[in-house]
């Protein structure tokens, strides 16, 4: 993809619009003091700051490439030792992004650069800021300084505060198409067909997810097990539903990361209960869990349509409870019995 006599090396699929857009920034050496990356997660946000952050400082300044992947800041950068860019996110212990990790962060930015290159500065998650750790770096945005570049990425950008959004480019992730993924898996990653069909469909346009189920054999073995447990929970008997929470959630240790396992259930469950519902209503071709369908035609009839709508229904009210410091499991229980 060429824009204005420059290539972008991005190891990512979809989203061109982004990328051509990135690309006439650096072109026209117009980079804007603050940007939002948003988008379903796993779809490659993160790994597009980095690249992008990437490309700032490649000491490769009249290539037709970039990052040209060769300069030492390139290979700093694919390391992850750059001094000129800076990542933070939510510690998986707490329940926020804390003003202490964003006064850190912005002076960090604030140090010269190493070769008077670009200082970028990476929130990955910015929706876990806590509203003291927003009013810190919205400081750093009202008076953006040259060559700084803060990158924000968010699931929503509509759950960032308004000032924030007003004072950065926003970007636009979308699902990438099955096929595309498709083809990356087998070109580029060496997956079998059957492999690249399953995690192509199963990632829902996510290309960061689908190689991650192909690269990361345990962690497809606990989305199986997520998958299975839907199926328990499926039993008419209550005693059973509980028991199938107990399964999941009472070996789960406590705090944020039993909120964090508790949220990507709920997400697993309602994708597979609207599987259901798309089998009841013979939409075989638009089930995302194709990959398990003995295990989706098993359940088939264990619920009602209605009763389904209701589940999805009562999952989204969990998801939404969990947010509000709901305990999880008490949360999932909840779901039981409203079905």
């Amino acid at each position: 993809m060429k824009t204005s006599g420059i290539k972008l090396n991005w190891p990512l699929i979809g989203n061109d619009h982004i990328f051509e857009f990135l690309a006439k920034s650096l072109a026209k050496k117009n980079v804007s003091g603050s940007f939002i990356f948003s988008g379903p997660a796993n779809i490659g946000k993160t790994t597009a700051a980095y690249y992008f952050a990437q490309s700032l400082v490649c000491e490769a300044k009249d290539s037709p490439v970039l990052p040209c992947g060769q300069c030492p800041s390139c290979q700093q950068a694919v390391k992850g030792i750059h001094g000129d860019i800076y990542l933070i996110k939510k510690p998986a212990d707490k329940k926020n992004i804390s003003i202490e990790q964003v006064r850190d962060f912005i002076r960090s930015l604030s140090l010269s650069s190493f070769l008077n290159s670009y200082k970028i500065g990476i929130i990955k998650g910015a929706e876990h800021l806590s509203e003291s750790a927003v009013n810190a770096l919205l400081k750093t945005l009202e008076e953006p300084k040259a060559k700084v570049v803060v990158i924000l990425t968010v699931t929503d950008f509509e759950v960032l505060p308004e000032t924030i959004i007003s004072r950065s480019q926003i970007l636009r992730f979308r699902p990438a198409t099955g096929d595309a993924i498709y083809d990356d898996l087998v070109k580029n990653h060496r997956a079998s067909r059957s492999q690249a069909k399953n995690f192509s469909r199963l990632a829902a346009g996510r290309p960061a997810l689908a190689l991650k189920f192909l690269q990361d054999e345990s962690y497809y073995q606990d989305y199986e097990a997520d998958v299975r447990s839907f199926m328990d929970f499926l039993n008419p008997d209550l005693n059973q539903r509980f028991k199938a929470i107990e399964n999941i959630m009472g070996e789960k240790p406590g705090g944020q990361e039993s909120v964090k396992s508790a949220g990507k259930i709920i997400d697993i469950w309602q994708n597979l209960a609207r599987d259901l519902v798309l089998l009841e209503l013979d939409l075989v071709d638009l089930v995302q869990h194709q990959a398990f369908s003995k295990e989706l035609a098993a359940s088939k009839n264990k619920l009602s349509l209605k009763s389904l709508l209701n589940l999805i229904s009562a999952l989204k009210q969990a998801k939404g409870y969990i947010g509000a410091n709901v305990n999880p499991k008490l949360a999932l229980e909840n779901v039981a019995v409203s079905v």
